[in-house]
This record gives structure tokens, sequence and C-alpha cells, in this order.
């Protein structure tokens, strides 16, 4: 190990990290465009600052704060039973009266399996993606589903269902920073799997069975009373000037908003290692490069923020821009991993390999293991490569068996804290070698 690395391990400290969790933590849902991201970005610039380095806010416009106030679900045909639910991020209001309608399975929501299905005036139900897998139904129009598709087609509304048993209400994503015009809902694995029997697509019919021609529809009532406004997004940038090569920027970036709950591993832990990287590499000599720290809005509405970033700054300047980590979910796992590719608007999209590489190579110096693998969607890295930037992304809590993501689990008692110390040590240390190459 040599010295610049040892300085880098002997400056950074888990307490500290640890803090930077809880006050974000303590803010409860952190939705882009509310007073609580607001919030979380002054908090975040203060870090910054008090770390050295020289801070900026960037409004993101065109986001709505959404707050939402109650959520039902109910079977009303062919028999009566309600459903455990949770309203998705963005979510359509209902009338007091609710929205019922016929329900639609289309399986994985993907192009194919709508062609010659009439979803018009329905309520459609797509199967959640997997985790670790290219299988998300997204396209070039939406980042988490089909939904200007769901909007042209007159739908009334959309369910979704978790991908974990248990009583787990994840929040499969769907809007946009502006919401949407329908009432979106989640219910748990199991109320999913009783509306798949309710339409038997699960059932197999067994050879030499007669099986019953009509299909008994299925129908739902959905209420949704949530409250939508006008807002912004911030955009947090604490900046180290390069020594040599200052028009060269490195960017580490985490997102501080997040979909539900507290939000502590999606993605309070990510935004403690990007401050505490700041920190690190701020009490050491001035990098050749420059070092941007961007505390990114609006991921959980399809990267909007980190794609704010990109149109004002990178674009522009495509050459200047030689690096990108980001981070995302790493607060606990069994494993540390950097994705290899995912899908961003429809669109197959890689990560760097040079710089996965040299990620790699940081680690085994260190004395640390990581892995690659695919991801369903991709996070604030998907802009950065869409850009031609050489962009890796490091998460650690992506396996099937992790059932906090979007929940009101994810608080601070699931974070391993000292854990993040060796993520802190890895990107502090990889960021430090692209800077000074």
């Amino acid at each position: 190990m040599n010295e610049q690395a040892l300085q880098i391990r002997s400056f950074i400290r888990a307490n500290r990290m640890a803090e930077d969790v809880k006050a974000l933590v303590a803010l409860g849902p952190r939705h882009a465009g509310t007073e609580r991201e607001h919030q979380a970005a002054e908090y975040i610039a203060k870090q910054f600052a008090s770390a050295g380095t020289n801070v900026r806010q960037d409004r993101v416009a065109g986001i709505a704060a959404w707050k939402l106030n109650d959520c039902r679900v109910k079977v009303v045909e062919p028999v009566e039973q309600e459903l455990t639910s949770i309203a998705l991020l963005g979510s359509g209001s209902t009338s007091s009266d609710g929205v019922t309608a016929e329900l639609c399975y289309v399986g994985d929501g993907r192009v194919a399996d709508f062609e010659g299905v009439d979803i018009s005036g329905k309520i459609v139900m797509r199967n959640p993606p997997r985790a670790l897998m290219l299988d998300n139904s997204s396209d070039a129009t939406g980042s988490q589903g089909p939904t200007q598709m769901y909007s042209e087609k007159n739908i009334a509304g959309v369910i979704e269902h978790s991908r974990l048993p248990g009583r787990i209400l994840q929040m499969p994503l769907l809007s946009g920073p502006e919401g949407m015009p329908f009432p979106a809902v989640a219910v748990t694995y199991e109320d999913g799997q009783f509306l798949k029997e309710l339409l038997r697509e699960w059932y197999a019919i067994p050879r030499g069975f007669k099986r019953r021609v009509e299909r008994l529809p299925v129908k739902l009532r959905l209420w949704v009373n949530a409250e939508t406004r006008p807002s912004y997004g911030l955009n947090v940038i604490g900046r180290i000037e390069g020594s040599g090569k200052s028009d060269e920027v490195v960017a580490l970036i985490a997102h501080h908003d997040n979909a539900n709950g507290p939000g502590a591993c999606d993605n309070a832990t990510a935004v403690a290692v990007n401050l505490e990287t700041a920190r690190v590499l701020n009490m050491m000599p001035r990098p050749k490069r420059t070092i941007e720290f961007v505390s990114a809005t609006g991921e959980e509405y399809g990267e909007i923020g980190s794609a704010a970033y990109v149109n004002k700054y990178v674009h522009p300047n495509p050459s200047q821009y030689k690096g990108c980590i980001n981070l995302d979910i790493i607060g606990n796992g069994d494993h540390l991993y950097y994705i290899e590719e995912s899908i961003c608007l429809g669109k197959l999209v890689q990560t760097d390999s040079r710089l996965n590489e040299k990620i790699s190579r940081v680690c085994r110096d260190l004395g640390y293991c990581i892995r690659s693998t695919p991801l369903e969607y991709a996070g604030d890295d998907g802009p950065f490569i869409l850009a031609g930037v050489p962009t890796s992304y490091l998460a650690k809590l992506i396996s099937s068996s992790w059932p906090w993501l979007h929940t009101y689990m994810d608080d601070f008692e699931v974070v391993d804290v000292n854990g993040l110390t060796v993520t802190a040590e890895i990107v502090a240390n990889s960021i430090w070698q692209i800077a000074n190459d």
C-alpha cells in the first residue's frame, strides 16, 4: 500500500458518516421537489462547505412535489377482498369514490406483451423487474416503465406488486418528475399472486382437462389521495479545483432523494460516502484534475438531476470529463459490485471497462474484493454513459434477498456503518487516482 493510500485510510471516519446518515434519515421521505428534499440539500451543502470544498446549488426545474395522504385497493369482483397497498411515487389521485375498473395482466409489460391487448379503461398489472436481470420494461420515454403509452391508451390505473414474499410493500417506480395522470399502487407479493390466480394466469391445466372457455372479469377499486404541486429539485455540487489540469473534471455522484420511508441505504449512505470522500480528499495535496462531488436530486424520477447536470456541464464540454463514479444502495449487503450493464431509457448501457478494472485494481491493492454484475435499471450513471463519459457504478444491496428497497424498513438500524469505511476507502483511492493519472 502506497503512502497516499495509507493517508486516505487514516483520514476516514465511520462515526462521521453515521452522523450524515442519521441527519438525512431524520428528515423522513425525501421526495424530489419537496421541502424535505430541499432540507437535505441544505444539509449536504453545509457539509461540503465545512469540508473545504467550493459549493454551489443548481435548481432542477420541472419536478412536482408529491405527498401521499391515503391509499386503498379492494377487489370487488368476482370476490370482495381488501389488499395491502401503497401508492407509487408520483401517483395521480382519484375522486373520493375511487376508480373501479377491470384488471388486465400484461406479463412482464414488454412491448410484445401489449400486442393485441386492449388496456384502455382498465387497471394494468405487470410483473416487477427482477434484480440482477436485464428484463425491465422501460422504453425511450420512461425510465421505469411505459408511462407515456399508458397515458396514451387512457388506462384507469396501474397495479404493481413486490418481488419478495412477506408483508413488504416495495415501490416499483413508473412516474417521471411531473407525476402520473392516473392512480398507481403497489401491493404485496402475496396479493399480486392472488390477483393472478383470480385471473387464472398462473394455473396449469392438466392434459385432457376441459378448460372453461369464459373468463370471469376481475374488477378492482383504487382510492388514492395525494397532493401534487409544481416545484424544483436541487443538485448540490462540492468542488476541489485541480492544480495542473483544472479544466478536466472527475465526478463522484450519489442521489439524496428517495422513494419511500427513511431512505437510509437508498441513498443516504452513498451521500455520506460522497461527503466523506470530499472531506478526505480535501486533506490531501491538490489533485491535478478538478473533482466535483455531485449530490443529485430526482434519481427516483428517472435520473432527472444527473441528466440536468450532464446537460448543463458535460454536453458543452464532453472531452473535459475524464471519469465518473456513481454510488447507490451501498449501506449493507453481502458483496460490493460494479455494474457492467443495465437498461436506461430503453437502451442497454455499459459502464467503462477500463475504469472498472482500475477500481478492481484499487480493491486488490487495498485487500478488498469486488464483483461484476448486470442490473435491471441504470441509476445516475446512465446520463453520464449516454454522454460518453467513462463511468462506473458501485452498489451492494442488489441481491434478490434484500427486502428493504423503497420500504419503511430502510432505516438507520439496517446500515453497516463500519462497512461504509471500506467503500469510502475504495472510492477515495479510485477518485484520487483518476484525478492524478
